[in-house]
């Protein structure tokens, strides 16, 4: 739906800020996203089970995989729900600001169990905080599509990709600060900066719904999920991209701690401290590589763009299964900032390819849900299989030769996305 274009000049300058203020609550969540799954929750299930528990990392691994359940339900879920929302705040604001709101409060409820709390009650904290993120994601990813017209939709995925990638950045920056990352201070950040980017995203005005959507009944609506992939193939084709190149960033991004403790030799302290540096740096270089990847894909192609980001990061995986036959730690360095800045280009392209494709209606929420599915079921299936290839290899002492195994797995997963996003075919604009 098209937001109202400005009557006057003075209403310019407020419709270009329109892309920003929509997009600024991406940050908070980035922030949290990236570094609670690769660096806190990882660091904080060892302090609850131990250093040396050898289980680490299929633990790690089933910890994500629970919370990304609820979330594979709950996207869809949630953003078909503001789709039929008559609500006079607007058909998504109700849902970001009781998700926003209880997710601060899921961040305390977290940092208390990984402190006084056991594992089993960790857990329940970590799955909490993913069902009330996604409770507010599935129809905060209709939000800005639904305030800004098509012709716009490029420039809002420049800025919604950036601003996500400066999250990363000042979650990272925010661990480095506030040590160690069972902090009080550290929860207590997220929470301040969950709220400070909540207000401006509250400030843009929804449009009116201009009809009631038909079949409402329980029976319409859960068949409204079932969309026909005759009717819809570059839709599928994009999903199915999605997954593959999804399940390649949580069979890195999930056990890349213990990668540089374990292959590389560095100490505990040592790799928490060293990977938000270069996760970071990497993300700063990614802001104006997003930017580029939308300049990129106007002239030369969305489907090209985010092929060649793909085979950028299938080479960046592949590079640390040949670090592991000879570690080194400077040499890890590259290959994390690469990593970083084609998977920030990423974000910007296949969102772009995802807006061409969409079903065209007012059921963004239920659409763009669906098609967060095919990053939340990723999170599912790869942290916990790649946590228990990696355990199983390691329970025989040969650490090297599991996260070998592990990441050559997940640059395939990037081959094969780069070879499926290649069959899509884009319908006329």
């Amino acid at each position: 739906m098209e937001a109202t274009r400005p009557a006057t000049r003075s209403a310019r300058p407020r419709q270009w800020l329109l892309p920003v203020a929509a997009s600024t609550l991406w940050l908070a969540w980035y922030a949290q996203w990236i570094s609670i799954p690769s660096i806190i929750l990882p660091d904080q299930v060892k302090g609850l089970i131990g250093a040396t528990n050898p289980a680490a990392d299929a633990i790690t691994g089933a910890t994500v995989a629970a919370g990304s359940v609820i979330a594979l339900v709950l996207t869809p879920l949630a953003g078909a729900l503001s789709d039929r929302s008559r609500s006079r705040l607007g058909r998504r604001r109700p849902f970001l600001l009781t998700g926003v709101l209880a997710s601060c409060v899921a961040v305390a409820a977290l940092w208390v169990a990984a402190r006084h709390g056991g594992l089993a009650l960790y857990v329940t904290a970590y799955v909490g905080l993913q069902f009330c993120w996604n409770w507010a994601a599935g129809p905060y990813a209709a939000f800005v599509p639904d305030v800004l017209p098509p012709e716009r939709h490029a420039a809002a995925s420049g800025w919604t990709n950036a601003l996500g990638i400066v999250g990363v950045v000042a979650g990272n920056v925010l661990v480095l600060l506030f040590k160690p990352v069972t902090s009080t201070a550290l929860a207590v950040a997220f929470v301040i900066l969950n709220l400070v980017c909540l207000a401006p995203t509250l400030m843009v005005r929804e449009p009116p719904v201009l009809r009631t959507t038909p079949g409402a009944g329980q029976g319409a609506f859960l068949r409204s999920f079932l969309l026909n992939p005759r009717d819809h193939p570059a839709f599928y084709l994009v999903l199915g991209t999605r997954f593959l190149s999804n399940m390649g960033i949580w069979s890195v991004m999930t056990f890349l701690l213990y990668y540089m403790e374990a292959v590389l030799g560095l100490g505990e302290g040592r790799a928490t401290d060293l990977l938000p540096k270069l996760l970071a740096a990497g993300a700063c270089l990614a802001v104006p590589a997003s930017l580029v990847g939308v300049w990129l894909a106007e002239r030369h192609g969305l489907v090209r763009a985010v092929q060649a980001v793909s085979w950028l990061m299938a080479a960046a995986t592949g590079a640390y299964v040949l670090i592991a036959l000879h570690p080194v730690v400077w040499l890890v360095a590259p290959p994390i900032i690469l990593f970083a800045i084609a998977n920030g280009a990423y974000g910007a392209v296949d969102w772009l390819l995802a807006l061409r494709v969409l079903p065209s209606g007012q059921n963004a929420g239920r659409d763009f849900g669906i098609w967060h599915v095919c990053m939340v079921a990723p999170q599912i299936v790869a942290p916990l299989s790649t946590g228990l290839i990696i355990t199983a290899i390691r329970t025989h002492g040969q650490a090297a030769l599991a996260y070998e195994a592990a990441f050559a797995i997940g640059a395939l997963w990037f081959v094969l996305a780069a070879a499926l996003v290649g069959r899509v075919r884009l319908p006329a604009s």
